[in-house]
């Protein structure tokens, strides 16, 4: 009987310590957690390589902008400094119009002729300037525009109505249709 006593005791002390039944569910949930650990390591590891083939992609692409970038700068510097050389190509022939005028000896009967030959220079100059795309602003008898002039003196005038340019008194220039000099004028007031 001692020995029946001490198997009930035991099992209420075993009872008393832990709440749960002491069969398969406690075993269940440690499989399954178990379980739950080892699918999050694996998606973890996953993400992880994921994250990796991400961060080499971000790198291997910046590389490739920086790369981009460098040769664009290179191109832009190329290709500025081939348009400065035909620009310069076509003004050279003005140049040696000038110094073949400037080598001329004149004498007092030949000023007409030198004078003659200095305007078929500026002539010249003024073509080559146009094939580049130069043109001058004529703006007489134009209304008045702040982006293409630039207002000096003011007068009055008969002929004009107010707001109108009258006279030029610096010329103004379009490069390939954008001002790149406005015309100092003189307006109607």
């Amino acid at each position: 009987m001692n020995n029946k006593k001490d198997q009930n005791q035991a099992k209420k002390d075993k009872s008393s310590k832990d709440p749960r039944p002491d069969s398969e569910p406690q075993d269940e949930f440690q499989v399954d957690t178990v379980g739950m650990i080892e699918e999050i390591k694996e998606d973890l590891e996953k993400a992880q390589c994921e994250a990796a083939d991400y961060l080499d992609n971000l790198q291997r692409l910046k590389a490739e902008f920086d790369n981009f970038r460098k040769r664009m700068l290179k191109e832009q510097s190329e290709f500025l400094k081939l348009a400065a050389q035909e620009v310069i190509g076509t003004l050279l022939p003005v140049l040696d119009s000038f110094e073949r005028a400037l080598a001329h000896e004149i004498h007092g009967d030949q000023i007409d002729e030198y004078k003659g030959g200095m305007q078929m220079v500026h002539k010249q100059f003024e073509e080559a300037l146009s094939k580049e795309g130069l043109k001058a602003l004529e703006p007489v008898g134009e209304p008045f525009d702040p982006t293409r002039h630039e207002a000096m003196l003011t007068m009055e005038s008969d002929e004009y109505p107010e707001g109108t340019v009258v006279q030029v008194i610096e010329k103004g220039y379009l490069l390939k249709d954008r001002v790149i000099r406005p015309a100092k004028v003189a307006v109607v007031e």
